[in-house]
């Protein structure tokens, strides 16, 4: 039994509603006294008693069950989930946020020019595996360099919706299929243009319903623009941090601040979010709010493993890789490991990424960063450099 459902036993048996097979039990025999009906063999061996007990407790159990686990706490908005979290929210006019599907841009070199050169529509580039998973994006048009051009940005669809494929520069960088005439590929800073996004989390989802009992006001307060920002797919109602202390752009004037897992999107997708305060009615009278991504704060990371002893050579570059991603993933740039993250106004420990790092990775018995614990005020973490060396321990 969880929490929510020990909660909803709990206020049952104080409302005086029988929850335990003795308790009703009893409220049968005092029913049954109340009726002047005695029975003469109540020991639990008697097929009698045991077939009341079939037919009256065992049911009454199973009814109170369906009725702890599933009917009260999907009553309210706190403890709803599933379809039910759906009702709540439909009945307030905010539906749950669907998939979507990242759009982006990759970059295409090569090293001679002189002709033209062809990318065909439906040309696929991938990332090395990241946790066991290989995530593909592919052009979804015809392109073509000129005569003089070195590099071509080109227009990108991920293979399927999903936040994983929000990740940071320099991921995708496998051309599937090579192309002659292109030396590499890959995606750089700002790269995309529209985040993946899963279907929005219960917990998501009901942050968003919470803020449109304040939302509903006529005063444009922090809720009504966090609610209306989080509209948007991969923008998160947890993730936006309205600062109107430093009145950026005179009285009245605030910044929402967005804070974006993996890769930013770019400055397209934000001007849209934007135009749709901006221009659409969707501000309050006489203020002006710019939505922005999270300020970055740029950190060189340096981390030394030590491996078991006899570690392979082959096997200490996979678990170099490895720890790389844990570590870039801790740093919010790509979401394939359930690990601690850098948050504003927040402390993030080194102590505890190593910890991660060596549960995650049986081969490595110790991590040593040469940096301390970030703290963070109102700006995100991010890595300027990242560089994993393997120990030389003396056995």
């Amino acid at each position: 039994m969880n929490e929510t459902e020990q909660y909803f036993l709990d206020r049952a048996a104080e409302s005086g509603i029988p929850v335990t097979a003795e308790a009703i039990e009893q409220d049968l025999q005092a029913e049954a006294d109340a009726a002047g009906i005695t029975f003469n063999n109540p020991s639990e061996y008697s097929p009698w008693w045991r077939f009341l007990r079939a037919v009256t407790v065992n049911p009454v159990q199973q009814l109170l069950a369906f009725l702890i686990s599933h009917v009260m706490p999907n009553l309210f908005v706190k403890t709803a989930t599933g379809q039910y979290l759906d009702m709540h929210g439909d009945s307030r006019n905010v539906p749950r946020k669907g998939e979507a599907t990242l759009h982006g841009r990759i970059t295409f070199n090569r090293d001679s020019i002189g002709a033209t050169l062809d990318v065909p529509a439906g040309t696929w580039i991938t990332t090395a595996p990241i946790n066991g998973k290989t995530y593909r994006v592919q052009t979804i048009a015809d392109a073509q360099f000129s005569a003089t051009q070195y590099t071509l940005d080109i227009d990108v669809q991920a293979a399927e919706p999903g936040a994983g494929y929000n990740l940071a520069a320099n991921y995708f960088v496998i051309l599937e299929k090579p192309i002659t005439g292109i030396t590499s590929v890959n995606n750089g800073d700002d790269w995309i243009t529209s985040p993946g996004a899963d279907t929005e989390l219960d917990d998501d989802y009901r942050d968003r319903i919470r803020a449109r009992f304040t939302a509903i006001s006529e005063w444009h307060v922090n809720d009504v623009y966090k609610n209306i920002i989080s509209e948007f797919a991969g923008i998160d109602y947890d993730r936006i941090y309205i600062d109107h202390t430093a009145a950026p752009r005179g009285p009245g004037s605030a910044d929402a601040l967005v804070l974006f897992d993996a890769g930013v999107p770019g400055s397209d997708y934000l001007q849209d979010v934007n135009d749709h305060i901006t221009n659409h009615g969707h501000h309050g009278h006489g203020d002006d709010l710019q939505v922005k991504p999270m300020t970055e704060t740029q950190h060189d990371i340096a981390a030394a493993l030590h491996l078991a002893a006899g570690t392979s050579a082959d096997r200490t570059a996979q678990i170099i890789a490895q720890a790389e991603n844990i570590i870039r993933c801790a740093f919010r740039e790509n979401t394939d490991y359930d690990t601690i993250k850098t948050w504003p106004y927040a402390r993030f420990s080194m102590a505890r990424l190593a910890d991660e790092i060596t549960r995650r990775l049986p081969d490595v018995n110790s991590v040593e960063f040469t940096t301390g614990d970030i703290t963070s005020g109102l700006t995100i973490p991010r890595l300027q450099s990242l560089n994993i060396t393997a120990a030389e321990d003396e056995y």
